[in-house]
């Protein structure tokens, strides 16, 4: 199977590709991300000469190492500057959260070159991720077509709203990137009842996570997911950032809500080995440990601190962003209560409700 150049998007290769065409030429072999897998392995578990680094710098040196792979595979590749193609990153790569077992999430956009060409640099980039075994989750698009999707498919458009450029043509992902952000600040208002339906049904199917026992730290109530909506009312430009607690109050807000949930699902992912979201109860005590956090019952607590912060934040945000949206239809043209300063509004009442006893004083006085 061959990358679609035509905007196909899937999770996994079928077989070699051979395509061939005008364009860049690579010499690419199929195993040449094993040495990007072992270096991220090495990473994770802190052996050979690597030190074993705390969440926040695993998840940065984890972002810098794919970063690095990509730009320099991007550009044997011909995913240069003025090429036609950019490379573009979306999930937890786009955002500089990248997780020991995260997908990988890429775009590849082009300038309308020809199908040959462009099935045949989508193949050499892929194929090496999926045969070291990397995770990977990839589209194929001009910026028209990426547009069209992001308008019709919310958790698209939603996964857009943080993407970043990679490698290639900075112009074309600029295209994209300020593309999806206008035309999801003019579309809000048509879409925000959906957001808050979808919204609500994850929270429906994954629970609270300060009422788990094991909770879903990515998509639970007050978990990271609810962290990527109040980003999203942002960019919409209903709310003034992240709106909630501020990193002034004891605990340090939804700041470090987020870098709590972050850190605990870092070490989740470094303990199982894998791409996990539910923290398990027999993984709770060598979390706690290794986060320098306590036992279990320190880990809940923590998490409850947490995941309240975020769920506060959530509240005014979407009420925020509620209030904030145009009226539609008719009721734009209802008049609202008449509102007058608050002085001759309350010299008014004091003289209707004050003045019979003042009277009555002062009858009793003389």
């Amino acid at each position: 199977m061959h990358s679609d150049p035509h905007g196909a998007e899937t999770r996994g290769p079928g077989h070699a590709a051979h395509a061939a065409g005008r364009g860049p030429s690579a010499s690419s072999s199929p195993n040449s991300a094993t040495d990007l897998s072992a270096a991220r392995d090495a990473l994770v578990s802190g052996s050979g000469r690597t030190r074993r680094l705390d969440t926040r710098a695993l998840r940065d040196a984890l972002v810098d190492l794919f970063d690095f792979w990509l730009t320099t595979e991007g550009s044997e590749l011909g995913i240069r500057p003025d090429s036609g193609f950019a490379l573009v990153a979306v999930g937890g790569l786009g955002r500089r959260e990248m997780l020991p077992h995260s997908d990988v999430d890429l775009i590849l956009l082009h300038d309308n070159i020809d199908p040959e060409t462009v099935s045949s640099v989508a193949d050499r980039l892929w194929y090496p991720l999926w045969d070291a075994h990397i995770r990977l989750d990839h589209s194929v698009r001009t910026v028209p077509q990426a547009l069209q999707v992001a308008s019709s498919d919310l958790p698209a458009a939603l996964g857009m709203l943080e993407a970043r450029h990679i490698a290639g043509d900075q112009e074309l992902s600029n295209l994209l990137i300020g593309g999806v952000r206008r035309q999801w600040r003019t579309g809000i208002r048509n879409r925000f009842d959906e957001l808050i339906e979808m919204t609500e049904a994850r929270w429906e199917r994954s629970g609270q996570i300060a009422h788990r026992a094991e909770p879903d730290l990515k998509s639970g109530r007050g978990g990271l997911r609810d962290v990527q909506l109040l980003n999203a009312l942002s960019v919409a430009q209903l709310t003034d950032g992240m709106p909630g607690l501020g990193p002034d109050v004891p605990g340090g807000g939804l700041a470090a809500a987020h870098r709590h949930l972050l850190d605990v699902r870092t070490e989740l992912h470094r303990v199982a080995g894998r791409g996990r979201d539910q923290l398990q109860a027999q993984d709770a005590d060598e979390i706690g440990a290794a986060l320098r956090i306590g036992d279990r019952f320190d880990l809940a607590r923590l998490l409850t601190e947490a995941a309240r912060t975020v769920s506060y934040s959530v509240e005014v945000g979407i009420r925020t962003a509620g209030n904030s949206l145009p009226r539609k239809g008719l009721s734009r043209l209802r008049r609202g209560p008449v509102r007058r300063p608050l002085d001759e509004a309350s010299s008014s009442m004091a003289e209707r409700l004050l003045w019979p006893a003042m009277l009555s004083r002062a009858r009793t006085q003389a």
